[in-house]
Order: C-alpha cells, then structure tokens, then sequence
C-alpha cells in the first residue's frame, strides 16, 4: 500500500552524496503520513543541516508527486562514517 511512498523517500535521499539509506516505515494518520526513516551517513561539520535538507526534501517530494501531507519524517542515524573509511 505504501510502496509508492517508499521509493520516492528513496529517491529523494539519492540527491544527498555519501548517504545511505538503509530502511524506511510509512504510518498512515488521519492527519497526513508519517516516515521513519534509518539511514548512514559520512560525518561531517553539518550533520544537523543535513538531516534537515532530508527531511524537507522527503515531505516536498511526496507532496509534489502524490498530494499527500506529510506530518513528520523522523531520521534515525544507525551509523556515522569518517571519509576515510567510506
């Protein structure tokens, strides 16, 4: 049913470089969806703003192909990766 839903949330993590994501949940509410979100990512000086563009990217993109309201995307960062290890 939310099949959909999931693969635009995949693709909309596709335009962030060095992130990974690993697996993503869809709650339909009465008030819009909500996404859970885990992913990995490299570490970095930005990681709050980076999880931010996430999230806003997630509700922009899935609004703009299905109409659907998205009430909240919660980001889970399973693993942090140094550049050097990446």
């Amino acid at each position: 049913m939310h099949k959909p839903i999931i693969t635009i949330a995949a693709m909309s993590v596709q335009l962030f470089d060095d992130v990974i994501l690993e697996e993503t949940k869809v709650y339909a509410l009465h008030n819009g969806l909500t996404i859970h979100m885990t992913v990995s990512f490299k570490v970095c000086d930005h990681m709050l703003t980076l999880c931010e563009r996430i999230q806003k990217q997630v509700i922009d993109d899935i609004y703009d192909m299905t109409g659907k309201e998205v009430v909240s995307v919660h980001l889970y960062v399973r693993r942090l990766v140094d550049g050097k290890n990446a």
